[in-house]
């Protein structure tokens, strides 16, 4: 079920309601990725009630003036005060899970339990050496050159509408996946979700190259699952690593033979992770 609200700037977002249970607040990536992102949710929905955002410029929901990471945080603390609860458990996945974090560091006492998944709170010299390992290890595939080309471009805001990224992102896809066989399909649908461009060009260009989340979750009480996969291309072990170190209440769970989308690649580890957290 899609309902909506509208922030007090004016904007229109839009989340999705799946399932029965305990309710579980969904943040997707990109950012720019919507609640389709989580289409297929590694069958979570059978065991709480999901509630699917879709952030600022994505599909279902209005474009904005401006993307911070500030913004991101006021409209999930607005979504909560819609939805009229005083505490959340909040899954952040991907740049999601950079608002997650922010979210908690700013409003700590609205979270009950933490989900970071496949996400990074600082990108510096280390991260970027384990992606560019990641990479070299599909050098052999057919469809390499041009994936290297495109994460290259997006990573330089390469792009000036959604249907140059979204062309982009279907380039590099199968590099954020363990096994591109076989998820080609699941693949050219996530990278399709893309309404508008502006979104990931203002964190790429802006706020990825500098920064640094780390000294914000050494004020995090709330306890938080780190999950990630081992083969992940831009949020791997290292990333993970790098959270765990700093959160004070912290536990960390490797999906082995997954890239960044696990939940896609190795549903059935990723919901005994999470149920295991969170119930």
């Amino acid at each position: 079920m899609i309902e909506i609200f509208t922030t007090p700037d004016g904007l229109t977002l839009s989340y999705e309601r799946r399932g029965s249970g305990p309710l579980l607040v969904c943040h997707p990536g990109g950012p720019g990725g919507s609640a389709a992102e989580f289409r297929d949710f590694a069958g979570l929905d059978d065991t709480f009630e999901l509630l699917l955002f879709s952030p600022r410029g994505s599909h279902g929901s209005d474009p904005a003036d401006e993307y911070a990471l500030r913004s991101y945080v006021q409209d999930l603390e607005e979504l909560r005060e819609h939805l009229g609860v005083d505490r959340l458990d909040l899954l952040g996945f991907s740049h999601g899970g950079i608002v997650a974090m922010a979210y908690a560091a700013a409003f700590g006492q609205r979270i009950r339990r933490l989900v970071l998944a496949a996400t990074l709170a600082v990108w510096g010299d280390e991260a970027e050496a384990a992606m560019q390992r990641t990479i070299e290890t599909r050098r052999e595939e057919p469809w390499f050159a041009e994936a290297q080309k495109a994460i290259e471009e997006e990573q330089a805001g390469e792009f000036s509408s959604a249907e140059e990224l979204v062309a982009n992102v279907q380039r590099q896809m199968p590099l954020y996946f363990h096994h591109w066989e076989g998820n080609e399909k699941i693949g050219r649908e996530l990278a399709a979700d893309f309404a508008k461009a502006e979104p990931l060009h203002y964190f790429n260009t802006v706020e990825f190259p500098t920064f640094d989340l780390r000294p914000d979750l050494r004020t995090i009480e709330a306890p938080t699952l780190v999950l990630v996969g081992d083969d992940d291309l831009i949020a791997g072990p290292v990333s993970a690593d790098a959270m765990v170190r700093a959160l004070p209440d912290a536990r960390l769970v490797t999906i082995r033979d997954s890239g960044h989308f696990l939940y896609v690649e190795q549903p059935e580890a990723f919901r005994a992770a999470l149920t295991d957290f969170l119930l």
